[in-house]
This record gives C-alpha cells, sequence and structure tokens, in this order.
C-alpha cells in the first residue's frame, strides 16, 4: 500500500491539497487507486474542513474554542456510494452516513473529553494527573444500539527530566505517621 498527501496553503487562512492511496490486495485481484480532494479553513477561533474521495463519500468537520477552557466539535461522514472492488459488485451504491458531536474541557490538571454520535454511541474520558510524571485516565463507552458498555482504567509514569528530579531530591520526605 502506498500513500501520498499533499496540503498546500493558498492563503493564510486558506489551505488546498489530495492525497492518492494505491494498494495491490491480494487473492487475485486487480491493484486498487483512490485519489480525495480537501480543503481546511481557518479562522480566529475556529477551523472547519471538508474531504471529497472520488468513491462517494464527503467527509466535514468543524471545530471551535469556545473559551480558554471549553473546545467543541462536529464531524459529518456520508458515503454516496460503495468504495471499490468487491463492495461495488455485492449490490448497488449504498447510502449511509454518521455524525459525532463532541466537547473538551480542560480543568487545572486534568481534561474531560465526551462525544455522542448518531449511531447511538456515547463516550467520555477523564485524564487526570496526579503527581508530574503520574497519569491516570478513566474511559466510558457506552453503545445503545448494541446494548454494550465498556470502562477503562489506564496508568501512564512518564520519565521525568533531570530537573524534575533535582527538585525532588531536594524535597524533604514525610516521616509516615505509624
Amino acid at each position: 500500500m502506498f500513500i501520498g498527501s499533499y496540503l498546500q496553503s493558498v492563503t493564510p487562512r486558506l489551505a488546498l491539497g489530495l492525497e492518492g492511496v494505491y494498494q495491490r490486495p491480494g487473492g487475485g485481484m486487480g491493484p486498487e487507486a483512490a485519489v480525495s480532494y480537501a480543503a481546511r479553513y481557518k479562522g480566529d477561533d475556529w477551523i472547519a474542513s471538508a474531504q471529497l474521495l472520488t468513491q462517494g463519500g464527503l467527509q466535514g468537520s468543524y471545530w471551535r474554542k469556545l473559551t480558554d477552557k471549553v473546545e467543541t466539535g462536529v464531524d459529518v461522514n456520508l458515503q454516496f456510494a460503495g468504495m471499490s472492488g468487491a463492495n461495488a459488485m455485492m449490490g448497488g451504491p449504498s447510502r449511509e452516513g454518521s455524525a459525532t458531536l463532541g466537547a473538551k474541557y480542560e480543568f487545572a490538571r486534568s481534561i474531560f473529553r465526551a462525544q455522542v454520535d448518531s449511531k447511538g454511541k456515547i463516550g467520555c474520558l477523564l485524564d487526570k494527573v496526579i503527581a508530574p510524571p503520574v497519569r491516570v485516565t478513566f474511559a466510558g463507552e457506552m453503545d445503545h444500539v448494541k446494548n454494550a458498555a465498556k470502562l477503562g482504567l489506564a496508568v501512564s509514569i512518564e520519565a521525568s527530566g533531570e530537573e524534575l528530579m533535582e527538585q525532588q531530591d531536594k524535597v524533604t520526605p514525610a516521616i509516615p505517621p505509624f
């Protein structure tokens, strides 16, 4: 598989580009090639983008920074035809679409993200910094169509720089109360 992308700023706010994909699947099928065209427009506190796929798809996104701590966005995907190859042979063109709405709120030492989509999924994530090298992440997702839920927990410990190690060496350790 080969993928090539090019995005060029036409003006300080407008960028146009294209992406090409070439793949040769196994099983005696011939090679497949696809091209998509993209545009992005950037405002002072918002960004809008769109991508047109030659196979019949359209993707659009809008992101906006509402305040210093709050960001929101929406993503819409539309498919007007089957991709290429086997899917096109399996029947007529299909029409389907999805939309996702998301928001992000930044607290002093944590970040909360939530999203809901048109396919019945609701998800949220809380990322909390416990101490500078330790981060805890809680995630949850509910799929109302499949009647399923997922929960997740992650603990990340990042390698700290020499400055942080020197600061911790200077701090006197607390004596346990027992």
